[in-house]
């Protein structure tokens, strides 16, 4: 799935796809307990980032997250299956980080700490 957006965008940066899928990024005020969501309005899509991360590279990987829940269809719900969406979200995150590495790098991150200039949460570039 992770190739195929990458391939139809031309890029793995999660910014540039969401602004190709005509997903509005905004910055708002989270306080300190979120750093983005993803929230559907009739046929709009918007990721709301905090502004404590704006131009942090932590940014890609909430970003490459939220646009996760968007591409897996995911709902905004309170469940088991929230536990599960938001796996699959930092999964699709992951892969897309990786890449989104590949791309700018040339070559392929063989070291989780090279993932974490995206903002990716050490867990997860153990993935690699």
């Amino acid at each position: 799935m992770v190739h195929t957006i990458g391939n139809e965008n031309n890029t793995y940066n999660p910014f540039v796809i969401a602004k190709n899928k005509d997903i509005e990024i905004k910055y708002i005020d989270f306080g300190i307990e979120n750093y983005g969501q993803l929230i559907r309005i009739e046929d709009s899509n918007i990721i709301l980032l905090s502004q404590l991360i704006k131009g942090m590279k932590k940014s890609f990987f909430i970003v490459a997250h939220e646009l996760g829940h968007y591409v897996l269809k995911h709902k905004n719900q309170v469940s088991d299956a929230r536990v599960r969406d938001e796996f699959e979200a930092n999964f699709f995150a992951t892969e897309l980080c990786f890449e989104f590495y590949r791309e700018q790098h040339n070559k392929k991150a063989t070291q989780p700490r090279q993932l974490l200039e995206y903002g990716m949460p050490m867990e997860m570039a153990m993935i690699i």
